[in-house]
């Protein structure tokens, strides 16, 4: 079970909101009074833009709402019986404009958009304090995030069967954004929310595991993508900001400064943050933009078609990349002449893991890496 301490004291508060203005939506229940009631428990995230308490939640949610999954299970503690959690995010921007101002809002105009999903985070409710014009948002409550998982480890691998289940359920959750028209943008470890609901034996997954070795036992653990604020439509114009994600998961792209980028820069972020799952730290811990370009190339090799080609005929490194060079031309950089042994040591990776293709969800059974590989990891 994950813990991460309190910052504010439990204070029991009641407010009655009957003349604040709530937006009316099919995908969102709303309640005919408008008054709601809450007992704040503790503050467990404050951000540049909200403030998020976890909140003992005393006003009617959504019709065959089921209780948060860090309530049920092994894992839930004794205080949160008899309670309502609930996950309310306050933000910090004041709307003078009303409900016309708040409707442009991208966090609110992406979550009304994407349909329900067991690996995306559900809003609840959102309402604006008239007097205050405080615009909140009602979530359902997650133990942690995938950056406390990681840390609570200290040093200790994940299972690799929990690893596949963190990935299948990001991936879902992600498939499923996308299918919307909407990306994320935002992709990192602090924005995939976790509930660890008990313990289960996962099948080994090391390709040099004994036969009759016991099975590894780890958490269960609930992914739910959440934190929409800077998502977009993927059939929106660009440019977009430069700004994306945090340096260590953004996408060449974006480093290089491009302002047209879409679907791919979540795809990026993805594979950096399964990297981090199963190494226990950063991929690219880069310093400044520069360097995490720099980072990049030093494990994946530069975009050159010069590594010649495999065995079978395949071309090694990732080829060509003409608006890339393009792109780092702009801002004064060129990228180094690396090597072959890491792509090499790459694909080594992989044909090992495809020697236990059963182990290996089917969406990634369909790689075939070349079967000269020399290297027994």
């Amino acid at each position: 079970m994950l813990s991460f301490p309190s910052r504010a004291r439990p204070i029991s508060i009641r407010l009655n909101l009957s003349i604040a203005r709530v937006h009316s939506l099919t995908s969102l229940f709303c309640f005919p009074a408008s008054s709601r009631s809450w007992t704040p428990l503790k503050v467990v995230g404050d951000g540049s833009f909200g403030t998020v308490w976890l909140c003992d939640w005393h006003t009617p949610l959504p019709p065959n709402t089921p209780p948060a999954a860090m309530q049920c299970g092994a894992g839930a503690r004794p205080e949160w019986s008899g309670k309502r959690l609930v996950a309310l995010k306050r933000m910090k921007r004041r709307w003078e404009g009303g409900w016309d101002e708040c409707r442009r809002l991208k966090e609110l105009e992406s979550l009304r958009a994407i349909k329900p999903h067991p690996n995306v985070i559900p809003l609840y409710d959102f309402f604006l304090l008239p007097t205050t014009r405080e615009l909140y948002f009602v979530f359902e409550s997650m133990e942690g995030n995938l950056y406390q998982l990681i840390k609570s480890r200290k040093g200790r691998p994940l299972a690799g069967g929990l690893v596949l289940s963190i990935f299948r359920q990001v991936v879902g959750g992600l498939a499923h954004i996308h299918s919307a028209g909407y990306f994320h943008r935002d992709m990192k470890p602090e924005n995939l929310l976790v509930t660890t609901t008990g313990l289960a034996d996962y099948p080994l997954m090391s390709p040099v595991a004994y036969r009759g070795t016991a099975p590894d036992k780890d958490v269960v653990v609930i992914v739910k993508l959440a934190d929409f604020g800077l998502a977009r439509e993927t059939s929106s114009a660009p440019p977009y900001t430069e700004y994306v994600s945090t340096r260590w998961y953004r996408a060449p792209e974006v480093l290089l400064h491009s302002r047209d980028y879409s679907n791919p820069v979540d795809m990026w972020a993805l594979g950096t943050i399964m990297a981090e799952l199963v190494n226990l730290k950063p991929l690219f811990p880069g310093q400044t933009e520069i360097e995490q370009v720099r980072r990049i190339t030093d494990i994946l090799g530069d975009p050159s078609d010069e590594y010649g080609y495999d065995s079978r005929g395949r071309q090694r490194g990732g080829g060509r990349w003409d608006r890339g060079v393009r792109l780092a031309e702009k801002v004064g950089y060129v990228f180094p002449k690396v090597g072959v042994f890491r792509n090499i040591y790459k694909q080594c990776v992989i044909q090992n893991l495809s020697d236990n293709a059963s182990l290996i969800p089917p969406p990634l059974r369909s790689i075939r890496p070349p079967s000269t590989c020399g290297l027994h990891l």
